[in-house]
């Protein structure tokens, strides 16, 4: 798998630092807003803090229709629907997020200890 970001829906949001997640959940609409994440272009990878709750982001995002956004790419929002990475894309995520924080050890942390979601566009 390898990263080709130019051209997919998600691609606005490679570089950025940090994403506002509305999601539509059974429970009500809720907002996140996440620092680890990637993107391949096609299918964005969030990651989550491990903790207490570590299946707070899989229970926000996986099955639910979810609206991505960041103030670094002003009105752009783009639909999508989380999910379950396949064994490929969750090593290609982690080693990315790893990549991409290289200056950063607690994000680098996460990006091999943390949940990962996929998220597809909808």
């Amino acid at each position: 798998m390898t990263c080709e970001s130019g051209n997919g829906p998600f691609s606005a949001f490679d570089g950025v630092l940090m994403l506002r997640l509305d999601a539509e959940t059974p429970g009500g609409d809720r907002t996140y807003y996440v620092t680890p994440f990637v993107t391949d272009g096609e299918r964005l990878f969030v990651f989550d803090e491990p903790g207490d709750r570590s299946d707070a982001l899989e229970e926000l995002l996986v099955g639910n229709r979810t609206a991505v956004s960041s103030a670094t790419t002003g009105d752009l929002s783009v639909g999508a629907v989380g999910g379950y990475p396949t064994p490929d894309e969750e090593a290609w995520a982690r080693d990315a997020c790893s990549a991409r924080f290289f200056y950063d050890q607690a994000l680098q942390d996460l990006a091999q200890l943390g949940g990962l979601v996929t998220l597809h566009p909808s």
